[in-house]
């Protein structure tokens, strides 16, 4: 499971933490975990995206989550960064994110840009939001909430794609 924190919505966004879990979708809790926290100052050097709308959406977010996501911390270079993630991410079957069109997408143009494909074929990448549809599930189940700390939103949502696998094993559905 893959979650940014960023700075746009676009796939060529500013990325500001990048947290990654690997998990079984089909049992319980966390295998390992990533977190990681990319130069700013080289993505835009490199021509990734601000949003000013996003901007002001980060203003309106808790102190905490302000530090977490925009503070100088622990960064390291972009490449570094996406290498970590990369050999992270090594044959670690299904990539997973809150939804199809961002994330992965995100990490994917990312890699792009260093020339380095993604460790997995594009056919495996896997969606939470569908499956969230599907079974009935949400974020707020299990007492969850969003802390824009990416590895800790990647652990949250790992945890309800496990809950998800169980309702469909338990309605007599073999998920892959």
């Amino acid at each position: 499971m893959i979650d940014l924190e960023t700075l746009d919505t676009s796939p060529f966004c500013v990325i500001l933490t990048i947290g990654a879990v690997v998990f079984d979708p089909k049992g319980n809790g966390i295998v390992d975990k990533i977190d990681l926290r990319p130069s700013i100052e080289e993505q835009l050097d490199m021509g990734r995206v601000i949003n000013d709308e996003t901007v002001k959406w980060w203003g309106n977010q808790s102190e905490a989550a302000q530090h977490e996501a925009l503070g100088d911390h622990d960064r390291i270079p972009f490449k570094e960064a996406m290498e970590k993630l990369h050999k992270f991410c090594w044959n670690k079957g299904n990539p997973w994110s809150h939804g199809a069109a961002f994330d992965i997408v995100a990490v994917e143009t990312s890699w792009a840009s260093f020339k380095m494909q993604p460790p997995w074929d594009f056919y495996k990448v896997r969606d939470t939001r569908t499956l969230f549809d599907v079974t009935g599930v949400n974020l707020k189940d299990g007492g969850y909430v969003t802390t824009h700390k990416a590895s800790e939103d990647a652990a949250r949502q790992a945890f309800i794609v496990q809950k998800a696998y169980k309702i469909l094993i338990a309605a007599g559905v073999t998920p892959p």
